[in-house]
């Protein structure tokens, strides 16, 4: 798929005001399968203002009071661009994640994690995340790529997320993936894991300063519990960036490094983990069946 021809609209799945996003589910004709289709309004360059605001924007007054003036304005479409990001075929799963729901909080002890969340992970067919592979094993993404340490152990690549438009400074997100296929999760990590830890931070910082100009004191570096995706992963955003450090899904790294190297050297396995998790979410139903 290389456009978005024969596009046939299905339903909106979800919207958000804020940050100018909807989401919504069509399929392509002559086509198997759902697809998601993701747009939103890309943020506003420097350089384009002063053609933005001009004679080339068309506007309508919506209303003058005093000083205050509000319009409505038509850009010319070199500045009226959105982002869009497709998935197809989509699964449930995809087709869930991007449905509007609401938000519970979960408590998830050591022995609800064994007997429900582990098994619900070992459940999901390894085809879910073949993306990574193709990222870690170069066959997808390679021009996206920031940084690698190719070390089987200690290693990682740090590319820029999705969301990130690679414009803006003040809304970095990159990802960095481990080239280990064996943890899945926070909770799998222990004091051997803290070598990878430290170096994930240290190199991914440097590379992050050197790409983007951007120092540490700028960046936010979390893991999120739940995941989603079961590959071990780390986010690095900028302080200013809204999203993904919220409370009830992100720890910080240095608090996961310090947690297991002060408090317990197994501190992941042993806690009591609370999180918020979408209704829409299979592990959700399967929590909420244990807790009845």
């Amino acid at each position: 798929m290389s456009s978005l021809d024969n596009f046939v609209f299905e339903q909106i799945l979800g919207e958000d005001s804020l940050s100018k996003r909807v989401a919504v589910l069509g399929r392509f004709e002559g086509q198997e399968g759902q697809a998601v289709v993701t747009a939103h309004r890309r943020h506003f360059e420097k350089d384009s203002l002063s053609k933005l605001l001009s004679g080339s924007t068309q506007t309508t007054l919506d209303f003058k009071n005093d000083i205050y003036s509000k319009f409505t304005g038509t850009a010319t479409a070199e500045l009226s661009l959105v982002t869009i990001d497709v998935v197809f075929p989509a699964t449930k799963k995809h087709i869930a994640k991007a449905t509007d729901q609401k938000f519970q909080m979960i408590r998830e002890t050591p022995e609800t994690y064994a007997s429900v969340t582990l098994p619900y992970i070992r459940s999901i067919p390894a085809a879910s995340i073949q993306w990574v592979y193709n990222v870690l094993d170069k066959k997808a993404e390679v021009e996206r790529l920031i940084f690698e340490d190719p070390d089987a152990q200690l290693g990682f690549m740090l590319h820029p997320d999705l969301k990130w438009d690679q414009v803006t400074p003040e809304n970095l997100y990159c990802l960095a993936i481990c080239h280990r296929r064996d943890i899945q999760s926070l909770r799998d990590l222990t004091d051997a894991h803290l070598p990878l830890l430290q170096n994930i931070r240290a190199k991914g910082l440097q590379a992050i300063k050197e790409k983007y100009g951007i120092e540490e004191k700028y960046l936010r570096i979390y893991v999120h519990y739940q995941p989603s995706y079961y590959h071990f992963h780390v986010h690095f955003t900028h302080t200013a960036y809204p999203g993904g450090a919220v409370t009830g899904h992100a720890h910080l790294l240095d608090d996961i490094i310090d947690n297991i190297s002060n408090i317990c050297s197994d501190y992941y396995a042993k806690k009591v983990m609370n999180f918020h998790l979408g209704e829409n979410h299979p592990l959700f139903k399967l929590l909420e069946s244990a807790s009845n």
